[in-house]
């Protein structure tokens, strides 16, 4: 059986439940698409860290810890997340990949970062987007 579950807009316009990878990924994406200190009353709630590198190198490797660190504090539902890079797509995306346990099961995530518009997408691994 699918764990579903549903936020609190979706329960009060009475929207069928999401799977719970599904669900994960809605929030981190909201999570991801904010930045330190202007997106949320939370100074520490989103991205942004790794703006101030003087390399690519060193920026990926700050973003890299800082994608981990904010699911470990936020994203409750995933123990034990483990980021790692997967590389480029295309001339403007960086892939990382995104592991951990949800309810004893396994998740893998994408999460998709566009390098001009700092835009994240996170999708559910052989999900369709």
């Amino acid at each position: 059986m699918v764990a579903r579950f549903n936020s609190f807009l979706a329960r009060l316009t009475q929207a069928p439940p999401q799977a719970l990878p599904g669900a994960i990924a809605r929030n981190l994406e909201n999570l991801l698409n904010t930045r330190k200190g202007c997106g949320s009353v939370v100074a520490e709630f989103g991205l942004g860290d790794y703006e101030a590198a003087v390399t690519t190198h060193e920026a990926v490797l700050l973003l890299q810890g800082e994608l981990e660190r904010s699911v470990g504090r936020y994203e409750p539902r995933i123990t034990a997340p483990r980021v790692k890079l997967l590389g480029g797509l295309g001339s403007t995306t960086v892939r990382f990949e995104l592991r951990g346990q949800a309810r004893e099961q396994e998740l893998v995530m994408w999460v998709d970062i566009d390098t001009r518009t700092r835009k994240v997408d996170v999708t559910v691994e052989g999900a369709e987007r």
